[in-house]
């Protein structure tokens, strides 16, 4: 089974909303945050049911992601020294997993066991951050791509409004 996701952030959301879609714009996955002064949690829903939250850890090293889901626990946690974005998931189910992205953020694979469960390509010439996902595997990858989709897209919000504040 074989299915194309796309993630992209709404503008102009006070606290925060992406909509994951399939190959017909249809919505199937909204991740919502919530308003916190520190570390926010989001929720990832379908059909109007929380499937995962994912929240960032406070004090850290490396940016790391925890994720409580329908299919076990896990932990998203960044590489530090790369060129590439590089994250490795720690526990659960996807014990091992690795994301790496490209130089420019444009592009990922998500591998587990030596296999491929997904790759994603970004938009170029976009208003908001979007990637067009391609997911190799069943139902609990697609779930799986999602959650780490919209944890990359929140490391990279992160990360640019940290740039941002320190200009």
């Amino acid at each position: 089974m074989s299915s194309v996701l796309s993630i992209s952030n709404k503008l102009m959301s006070f606290r925060g909303r992406m909509l994951i879609n399939d190959d017909r714009e249809q919505a199937l996955y909204e991740a919502c945050g919530e308003f916190a002064l520190f570390c926010p949690t989001w929720t990832l829903s379908k059909q109007g049911n929380i499937v995962a939250t994912i929240k960032s850890k406070f004090w850290s090293w490396s940016p790391t992601w925890i994720i409580k889901s329908d299919f076990g626990d896990f932990i998203i946690k960044r590489k530090l020294l790369s060129w590439v974005r590089n994250y490795q998931v720690i526990g659960g189910n996807y014990d091992g997993a690795t994301i790496i992205g490209n130089f420019w953020d444009l592009k990922f694979n998500i591998s587990h066991n030596g296999k491929c469960l997904a790759s994603a390509k970004g938009k170029i010439m976009s208003i908001r951050d979007t990637h067009n996902i391609h997911v190799h595997g069943d139902d609990n990858d697609e779930l799986f791509t999602t959650i780490v989709m919209v944890a990359l897209h929140l490391d990279r919000k992160n990360e640019q409004s940290s740039a941002s504040n320190s200009d």
